[in-house]
């Protein structure tokens, strides 16, 4: 008889990623058919501790403050961190989403929609800590020729601050911002707190903020007024690879010193973020245009003949305005809604292809190869939310 491995998940539950990497542990626990799981509801701020009383084989934990990583320490069992906290740096092994990629999407998301103006509101109650996913924010603006203004949290205790204090903080830091502006926070939770205080500010969102949460969640996407759009990261394969890599090491194998780090979905469009950044009325047109009909295979030349101007002319200003040629920018509409289709639904290969506007298969599969770096049938079984 195989023996039970007793496991204990420190992960929060009332967040979409919380649940969803834990389904991914799940498919894990059930291909193995031994574990025994702990786990405990959970909030997304809660110091998480090894439950008193509880001895077992291994831990999955997402390690949000430096108690949890000494006590794991000292536990001396076989533990997966799946935060993006580097507490304990290579004494604990890590397998999260990648964070810097995450945040050169998200530059590339606002500087595509046309974006001069940026600002980044950083996580609430994670004063001090080393934020790659800004860090990498602003870097992809920088190299673009721009600086992004960073929210600056008040001074002192944040759990202790009123949240009238906190509200009123952000107030005034989105009413000193340049407009139109692009605004990443943290995560779905911080970004509708960002739309909250543009409706204290009378300030409207999207034509004069726009904001991106980033992180996926339902629940704070679909309170936000207006509807947030947020960055969709693989939750459930980071689950299921970080149940993987514990099973390896309760069997023996020595923890990896390096991170296994997963690249972040795409961006899911909501209201908060439709809207387009650009005085040049004609690339702003064509930018309309090619977003309304990409999936109807629309051409450059369809799009120069019903703009009536001049190709070289568009190409020039769009190259200038959007940093990629108007032939690029239909190809990487056409894979955005690829993307949309292959997570949210279960239609065939070749009919999302034709969907997003590929003519055929072998084109679709071939371009979506060489932007994504893999076939569409790998990117579904990465990213598909399982229910």
């Amino acid at each position: 008889m195989i023996r039970n491995r007793r496991v204990c998940l420190l992960i929060d539950t009332s967040m979409s990623w919380g649940v969803r990497l834990i389904k991914g542990i799940a498919r894990h626990a059930q291909e193995v058919d031994n574990w025994l799981i702990h786990v405990e509801p959970r909030g997304r701020y809660d110091r998480f501790r090894i439950p008193q009383g509880w001895s077992g084989d291994g831990i999955l934990a997402r390690i949000n403050n430096k108690g949890l990583a000494q006590e794991i320490m000292a536990s001396g069992l076989p533990t997966v961190n799946v935060s993006w906290y580097p507490y304990s740096g290579e004494r604990i092994a890590r397998c999260t989403v990648d964070e810097q990629a995450t945040g050169r999407m998200a530059a590339d998301y606002f500087l595509s929609a046309g974006f001069k103006n940026f600002g980044y509101c950083g996580a609430l109650h994670r004063v001090g800590y080393p934020d790659e996913f800004a860090d990498a924010f602003c870097l992809a603006l920088k190299k673009s020729g721009y600086s992004c203004s960073i929210y600056p949290t008040p001074p002192g205790d944040q759990h202790s601050i009123p949240w009238n204090t906190h509200l009123a903080s952000l107030v005034e830091w989105v009413q000193q911002l340049p407009r139109p502006v692009a605004v990443l926070a943290w995560s779905a939770a911080r970004g509708r707190q960002v739309t909250e205080a543009c409706h204290y500010a009378s300030i409207r969102v999207p034509d004069e903020v726009a904001v991106l949460g980033g992180e996926y969640d339902d629940l704070m996407s679909d309170i936000s007024s207006p509807p947030l759009s947020t960055i969709d990261q693989p939750a459930e394969q980071v689950g299921y690879e970080a149940a993987r890599l514990l099973e390896a090491m309760m069997r023996g194998k020595k923890a990896p010193k390096q991170p296994l780090l997963f690249p972040p979905t795409r961006v899911v469009v909501r209201h908060s973020t439709d809207t387009l950044a650009i005085d040049d009325e004609m690339v702003r047109d064509a930018l309309r245009l090619i977003r309304e009909r990409a999936g109807d295979g629309v051409r450059v030349s369809e799009v120069v003949r019903e703009l009536a101007v001049a190709r070289r002319a568009l190409e020039q200003r769009f190259v200038r305005l959007v940093g990629r040629t108007p032939a690029a920018e239909i190809r990487r509409v056409r894979i955005e809604e690829a993307k949309r289709l292959l997570v949210e639904t279960d239609r065939s290969i070749a009919d999302i292809g034709r969907a997003a506007g590929f003519g055929h298969q072998d084109l679709f599969s071939r371009v979506f190869r060489r932007s994504v770096g893999s076939t569409p049938s790998q990117f579904r079984r990465k990213h598909q939310h399982t229910s």
